[in-house]
């Protein structure tokens, strides 16, 4: 009898030993990418960091830190997801994925734009991000896009300026109006606000006796937008004959 109950326990032992599962990483790895395509990323993310914390040489492996990154992509968590693509950066910063994470990045910033009345901090984050994919990167497939992008950005940025010029122009604050315009003009060339930001340097400069000035916005004005010619023109007539 007492031989038996020392056997028992061993037989007990033996079978719970033969039911644990190894951990096997292709497996694991096979289960996150599933759960990637299926779109159920924080389970695909879960997946990702067992895969590595439990294969200590997969820790930094370029692809599982590029897919944990995009988990949090997909999820909208663009904080989360713009510190792991940094990261996969600074391990990985000649790896054929590379620019795509850069372009990551700027996508993570660009996601978070706010309105014009906003400050653009997010906005210009986007587009310093953006140009760095074509100097980076310039034989890389993203530069195209980063280039349509950053001039998103810059559009974006230049509304910003002339949100805050008209205010200034309407409390009569025509100098600093005229600061922002003239900021628009110089680093925004050619920005879907140019019409109206040389419409309003006419009128502040105007304001400000600068006639000279005045004349030369509204003339470019009417040259460039044929579709201001009439209105244009008709301040351009009444400064002439002062």
């Amino acid at each position: 009898m007492k031989k038996i109950l020392i056997i028992l326990p061993l037989i007990v032992i033996a079978a719970c030993a033969a039911k644990e599962v190894t951990f096997d990483p292709v497996a694991k790895f096979k289960e996150a990418e599933t759960y990637m395509h299926k779109e159920s990323f924080e389970k695909a993310r879960k997946a990702y960091q067992e895969l590595q914390e439990k294969s200590p040489d997969r820790s930094y492996d370029a692809d599982i830190m590029l897919r944990v990154a995009d988990t949090y992509y997909g999820e909208e968590k663009y904080d989360e997801a713009q510190v792991e693509y940094q990261a996969f950066l600074n391990f990985h910063p000649v790896h054929r994925d590379a620019p795509y994470a850069q372009f990551q990045i700027a996508l993570c910033s660009f996601k978070q734009m706010s309105t014009i009345d906003r400050d653009p901090e997010l906005t210009r984050a986007a587009l310093k991000e953006f140009e760095k994919l074509p100097s980076k990167y310039p034989k890389a497939p993203y530069v195209e896009q980063a280039k349509k992008y950053a001039a998103i950005c810059r559009d974006r940025l230049a509304e910003y300026e002339l949100y805050v010029a008209r205010f200034y122009y309407k409390k009569g604050s025509y100098k600093s109006a005229l600061g922002r315009l003239e900021g628009i003009v110089k680093n925004y060339p050619s920005s879907l606000s140019e019409k109206d930001t040389l419409y309003y340097m006419g009128l502040a400069y105007r304001e400000i006796g600068e006639r000279a000035r005045a004349l030369d916005a509204l003339e470019t004005l009417a040259r460039k937008y044929p579709s201001m010619s009439e209105t244009a023109g008709s301040l351009i007539s009444k400064l002439r004959t002062r």
